[in-house]
């Protein structure tokens, strides 16, 4: 018998081996943020009175994101990923999101097809090993400032455009943890681009990343790459339908690692303009 209950604190550890056993980078602190996000939304599947598996969702409103599913090895081909993305979908229904979308590692696409999701485009993973002693330093651009608590309602506005609905609280939240490596291209308090970078276990993931054009963020980018002090890999996610930042990626030698397949569940009312996304804010919540 699975019981399909609310993540607590007590789980965070849980959640947060399970994770990293599959190597997706996160770590307790990202676990915990994803929670504090949405605690209501994340679930946690039993066997016998055992964790043996996780999901994660965070409603945007009218849209929402699953992400984090993940069941114990030992656990699968029983059917657990599916009462839980179950749970997930239920929940975010009652939510009153119409569309739900994922991103799907290959093996598991035809799951998600089964529960209702499309197929909508690929979502590439690109990576750098990136050596700060050896980078030249660039001139600080003067439209380019840290990023500030005040700016985000803004960023918030401007984002949605991009993203297709705001997400000002989970801004705020990627926020308050990385302010450092959070930096805004504007003239004239008109805003062009922002940029956000957090430390993984074994990283630093850049994004979310959202920008008017390809120059603001080849900018921004390297505003960001100079804040990073230490050797270490950089890692994002970019939609198959950037083409600009796809060119971008081939000049700065990065490097395409794998993909995921963007999935829709629902009906998109509205759409954004994905090409202006540049780096998505993590797999698990778009």
């Amino acid at each position: 018998m699975v019981v399909v209950r609310l993540w607590t604190r007590a789980d965070f550890d849980f959640v947060a081996r399970s994770v990293r056993r599959e190597g997706w980078g996160h770590t307790r602190r990202d676990v915990e943020r994803c929670w504090r996000f949405e605690p209501n939304g994340c679930f946690i599947a039993e066997v016998e009175g055992k964790p043996v598996g996780h999901v994660f969702t965070v409603s945007y409103g009218e849209a929402g994101w699953i992400g984090l599913l993940i069941v114990n090895p030992e656990s699968r081909g029983q059917g657990i990923g599916a009462i839980l993305m179950r749970a997930a979908i239920d929940y975010l229904e009652k939510e009153g999101t119409g569309a739900i979308w994922l991103e799907a590692v290959e093996k598991a696409v035809p799951l998600y097809k089964r529960l209702g999701f499309r197929e909508e485009f690929d979502s590439l993973r690109f990576f750098k090993q990136l050596k700060p002693r050896e980078k030249p330093k660039h001139a600080p651009h003067k439209k380019i400032l840290h990023m500030r608590e005040k700016d985000l309602e803004n960023i918030a506005r401007f984002d949605s455009e991009y993203f297709g609905v705001n997400r000002l609280r989970v801004l705020k939240g990627l926020y308050e943890d990385q302010r450092r490596r959070c930096f805004v291209f504007k003239e004239r308090e008109k805003l062009f681009g922002y940029i956000m970078c957090r430390k993984t276990s074994s990283a630093y993931w850049i994004g979310p990343w959202v920008c008017e054009n390809s120059e603001v963020a080849w900018n921004l980018l390297q505003t960001c790459i100079d804040a990073i002090t230490e050797d270490t890999e950089l890692r994002l996610g970019m939609s198959v339908l950037n083409t600009d930042g796809i060119r971008a990626m081939q000049k700065l030698d990065f490097q395409q690692r794998s993909k995921s397949i963007r999935m829709l569940w629902g009906k998109r009312e509205r759409l954004g303009e994905i090409s202006g996304i540049y780096g998505i804010g993590g797999p698990e919540k778009g």
